[in-house]
Parts: C-alpha cells; sequence; structure tokens
C-alpha cells in the first residue's frame, strides 16, 4: 500500500494520524527546511503558533526545494487530517473532462490518426 508523506511543523509534541499517510513532526522551520531536502513530502502543515516571519521563510524556500509540495496552515490537531486532505486532493483530483466526438468525420480522422 502505499502512503502518502506529510511533514507537520508544531512546537506541540502530540502526535497526529492521518488515515494511510505517514506523519512526520517537527518542532521548528530550520527542522523542517532540512527535512524537505532529504524527502519529497506532498503536503506541508504549519501551526498557525509558528512566527510568521518564519512561515513567510519556510514558504519561500519550499517553492525551490520542492515544487510539488503543498503548504497549508491549521489551527489545532482536530483540524488537521481534514486540512492535509483537502488541500492535497483539491490538487491531485483526477480530471473528469472527456472529448466527445459527435459525428462520422470526426470518428473517422480520430481512427485514422491513432491507426499511423
Amino acid at each position: 500500500m502505499r502512503h502518502l508523506e506529510v511533514l507537520v511543523v508544531t512546537p506541540q509534541t502530540t502526535t497526529s494520524k492521518i488515515l494511510n499517510w505517514k506523519v512526520s513532526n517537527v518542532s521548528n522551520v530550520e527542522i523542517a527546511i532540512e527535512k524537505l531536502q532529504q524527502r519529497p513530502y506532498k503536503v506541508v502543515a504549519i501551526n498557525k503558533t509558528i512566527a510568521a516571519i518564519d512561515k513567510t521563510k519556510f514558504k519561500q524556500i519550499a517553492t525551490i526545494l520542492n515544487t510539488d509540495a503543498i503548504v497549508v496552515e491549521y489551527t489545532d490537531n482536530n483540524t488537521l487530517a481534514d486540512t492535509v486532505k483537502r488541500a492535497y486532493w483539491s490538487t491531485h483530483t483526477p480530471q473528469r473532462e472527456r472529448n466527445y466526438l459527435d459525428n462520422a468525420f470526426e470518428i473517422k480522422l480520430a481512427n485514422s490518426i491513432n491507426l499511423n
């Protein structure tokens, strides 16, 4: 089973559980930057109690280190799981667009292109 990874930046020492996600907790932004260099985390969740200057610093460095990482803020451990899942699945939903061919000419043209 594939596990998605989330990095949680919080001064609290509680461990969070998010369904089938691997959760790594760090206490400050500097350690989070080191961890982000080592592993490609899908989501990084920062607690709102972290200083604004540290959040800004982390967001700027995170965009350079891992362009695919999603950085979100959360208020408490009760909302952490929901915030992480919502942030990840809002950017990774399967595309629901489908193109339907509605006339014989388009169908014939598409078949001829696919055969070559």
